[in-house]
């Protein structure tokens, strides 16, 4: 549900982040539902001044119960350093709040059991959200860290598995909490299932957006100016799919083509074999596209 817009970006809510304020008022803790809420507003803020630092276009903002996401224009995933660095400020956004609340403390009427729950929300919001599971903020550190050794679409693979694990336990736990007879478990319950689909379309759309990393290389190439190289060695019989899901964003890859006795065929460049891919597909052997080079 769109909320309005926060400097020109669209925010929207997620429906279960309104089921935990519909639940929140029917248990009398509307209030402590209205704080967390700016604390998760705080901590998106902060991926968002972050993004725009580095000249990125956030598309829109959408409130989660466990966080937020800031949609980006850009192909921030293919760009390690960058998801890393934008996704980590939102859990440090949380620990520099409580900090700040520890200063002002002694100049604000608040009472401890307020303040306690501030502190206690911050830092739970910090530590899940640290938890390497996509499309928490530490699954993203985690598959920003991965992708170096292991390609983007193994990278998101496995931080989105992370994630799905912590999503079962999430909704074991809330429904363990029902059966004791703590209906406001349901929220665990709602969360985990939310989690985990979020998960499911990390992963399911990780082809589609190395798809457009690869259509939009030569743009990236004319940004960046100049890029670090990378070298791959793939026998004749590799079929161009297997060479693509070893590239490592953002390097520019030289591909060497080898017979099975390890002597040079041939060689190609990244932008040669994404060409090759709109004319010839993913199972066309690198052997073959020899003979249609120039």
């Amino acid at each position: 549900m769109r909320l309005g817009t926060y400097f020109g970006i669209p925010l929207k809510v997620n429906p279960f982040f309104l089921l935990l304020l519909g639940i929140a008022f029917y248990c009398g803790k509307l209030p402590e539902a209205l704080l967390l809420f700016a604390i998760v507003f705080w901590h998106e803020s902060f991926h968002i001044a972050a993004a725009r630092l580095y000249n990125l276009d956030v598309v829109e903002v959408e409130l989660l119960p466990f966080g937020g996401v800031a949609r980006l224009e850009a192909l921030l995933q293919l760009n390690p350093r960058l998801e890393g660095v934008i996704a980590i400020v939102g859990p440090l956004s949380n620990i520099l709040l409580v900090l700040l609340g520890f200063l002002a403390s002694p100049y604000l009427a608040v009472s401890q059991k307020w303040f306690d729950f501030f502190v206690q929300a911050n830092l739970g919001m910090a530590l899940f959200n640290l938890l390497p599971a996509l499309p928490l903020d530490g699954g993203r550190v985690l598959r920003s860290i991965l992708v170096r050794k292991r390609g983007f679409q193994q990278a998101t693979a496995v931080a989105a598995g992370v994630g799905q694990i912590c999503a079962v336990l999430l909704f074991l736990w809330g429904a363990y909490g029902i059966y004791l007879g703590e209906y406001n478990s349901v929220i665990f319950l709602a969360a985990g299932f939310l989690l985990f689909w979020a998960a499911y379309t990390e992963k399911k759309t990780a082809g589609y957006v190395f798809m457009r990393y690869l259509s939009h290389k030569k743009r990236e190439m004319r940004l960046q100016r100049v890029l670090t190289v990378r070298n791959l060695a793939a026998t004749s019989e590799a079929s161009l799919g297997e060479v693509l899901k070893q590239l490592q964003p953002p390097h520019y890859h030289f591909i060497w083509v080898l017979d099975l006795e390890g002597q040079i065929l041939g060689r190609f460049g990244e932008l040669e074999l994404i060409n090759a891919l709109f004319e010839h597909g993913l199972s066309v052997k690198v052997g073959v596209l020899l003979n249609y080079k120039v």
